[in-house]
């Protein structure tokens, strides 16, 4: 393959990662970008050893360096699932005792719950966890 071929290559990887944003692509660019140059230089002329190249930095890129660009990129990820849930309140509808589950009334829906010790009907409670479809729940009065 050519450089101008490389190029075309690390432009093409370099527009799916500006859409996806995986940093997956980003490495793939970066090695055909490389590989161009040295191609121009005259290192490599035959596509075995191009390929070769190519295959050593994206596995290195990813390896080494993909990690420390995820850690230094912080996103503001919401939490959007049954996830968002932990750390919420809700009220005791039906009594929760250790080995049998009770209900909770949470941001208006009902959910099925459990907890270490009992807690009354009408009681404050915290979700700590989900397990499941069921949440568990610790006492809250605590925490007024």
């Amino acid at each position: 393959m050519s450089a101008s071929q490389w190029v075309i290559l690390a432009i093409i990887c370099g527009t799916v990662e500006i859409f996806t944003v995986g940093f997956w692509f980003l490495w793939l660019s970066l090695s055909a970008l490389l590989v161009a140059l040295g191609v121009s230089l005259g290192w490599m002329s035959t596509i075995e050893s191009q390929l070769l190249v190519f295959a050593f930095l994206t596995l290195i890129f990813i390896i080494f360096t993909r990690p420390l660009v995820l850690k230094l990129i912080h996103t503001n990820d919401t939490v959007s699932n049954v996830n968002a849930l932990i750390g919420q309140h809700g009220v005791v509808t039906n009594q929760i005792s250790p080995l049998q589950y009770g209900q909770i009334k949470l941001n208006g829906e009902i959910w099925t719950a459990a907890a270490a010790q009992e807690i009354e009907t009408g009681a404050r409670v915290k979700v700590i966890a989900i397990d499941g479809v069921k949440l568990v729940v610790e006492s809250a009065q605590s925490e007024v």
